[in-house]
């Protein structure tokens, strides 16, 4: 008998339930995937490519080669609510999927993104790869025209990137055109009190590299509006920005509650350490879009969706064939951190131990590019 395996989005777990059909871990499975966008974007290497560090081939996975790979059927369109009950979820058409076993993955949208008057119509998110080539060609125009304030909004280790690699493009298109005279500023601002307020040591090293490349750390700051030439803080302040980036942290789908899943406080899908959502044993999820029931302080982090994703696969495919389930996810304790500033030098961070320098930058490259190829390479094979 035929289990039909449906995967909501294509975030980084679920690129090993892949991996396992393509390898014949998964026998007597109908796999499809519901997935709008043509391309699996590893969000790790983006910074490099606003810095030209990386070709957009080097950073994407094809979806349709993906699933060719895994023998799997793509359903392009995006998920907007699951009946678990009735094993169904409803897509952005109308239209629905029928499933056995569900596995959703889709990630994290960033907070305020849809409350903030004025994000949606001024600012620019990190997401889709679109959006970002936008926010490349916005910065060489106001590099060519004079220059302006580049505001990122969100002190997490995505914005703080950014920030990093946008200096890096600025100076590159200085040394191409000597002649034209720019300013662009560039301001990151948090609402937490102190940087990364969790990791004190790798904060220490990240405000010197921020010191270093000219960019102002603003923190305490809450944006509560944008507009065309300004962000709004909720104390009042106007800062001019004639370049939004929003970067904030990780806010769930609406969907997830709307639908009736088990959802924590903040709205993510509430999980057990076999990956099931509670009250739903037959529906799983994984990386940003799950909170972890006995680890509900879990970070929003790819590092996790990457470990949580060989766990996800085994216990899928015990699950399918109705075999007892593997030992449960438990999340590390401490985890590695890599923070490219922009300038061939990274910062690196586990636990109490940092370091820095040029031999970081080559060991995130290494590690990013052996986790894209790991998928990329096979899945273009099989087309």
């Amino acid at each position: 008998m035929t289990t039909r395996l449906l995967l909501v989005g294509l975030g980084h777990a679920h690129l090993f339930v892949l991996e396992a059909a393509a390898r014949g871990r998964l026998p007597g499975v109908s796999l499809s995937v519901c997935m709008g966008e043509d391309e699996h974007v590893y969000s790790g290497m983006v910074p490099g490519w606003i810095r030209d560090r990386y070709r957009a081939d080097e950073l994407a996975l094809d979806v349709d080669a993906l699933c060719a790979w895994a023998g799997a059927t793509r359903v392009p369109q995006q998920v907007t609510g699951v009946d678990a009950a009735g094993r169904v979820v409803q897509l952005a058409d109308g239209a629905t999927v029928g499933f056995d076993r569900c596995s959703i993955a889709v990630g994290s949208r960033p907070a305020g993104r849809d409350t903030v008057p004025g994000v949606a119509e001024h600012a620019l998110t990190l997401k889709p790869l679109a959006t970002v080539a936008t926010l490349r060609e916005r910065v060489d125009m106001l590099a060519a025209n004079g220059g302006g304030a580049i505001t990122i909004v969100g002190g997490g280790l995505a914005g703080l990137e950014v920030a990093f690699a946008l200096r890096a493009r600025l100076r590159a298109w200085r040394a191409r055109m000597p002649s034209t005279s720019h300013r662009c500023s560039i301001a990151v601002l948090t609402q937490d009190a102190s940087l990364l307020p969790a990791r004190p040591r790798l904060a220490a090293r990240v405000r010197h590299a921020l010191t270093r490349h000219e960019i102002s750390l603003h923190t305490g700051a809450t944006v509560v509006g944008v507009d065309a030439s300004a962000v709004t803080l909720a104390r009042g302040t106007r800062v001019p920005s004639a370049l939004t980036i929003w970067a904030t942290g990780a806010s769930p789908p609406a969907w997830f509650r709307s639908s009736g899943l088990a959802t924590d406080a903040r709205g993510f899908l509430r999980v057990n350490g076999h990956l099931q959502v509670e009250g739903a044993p037959h529906v799983f999820a994984a990386g940003d879009c799950a909170s972890l029931a006995d680890w509900p302080d879990t970070p929003k982090a790819g590092v996790f969706a990457v470990r949580m994703g060989p766990v996800l696969a085994r216990t899928l495919a015990a699950a399918v064939a109705e075999r007892p389930l593997p030992p449960p996810y438990t999340p590390q304790r401490h985890y590695l951190t890599l923070v490219d500033t922009g300038d061939g030098r990274a910062i690196a961070s586990r636990g109490e131990w940092t370091a820095e320098g040029r031999w970081v930058a080559w060991w995130k490259d290494q590690l990013d590019r052996r986790f894209v190829a790991r998928f990329q390479r096979p899945a273009r094979r099989a087309t």
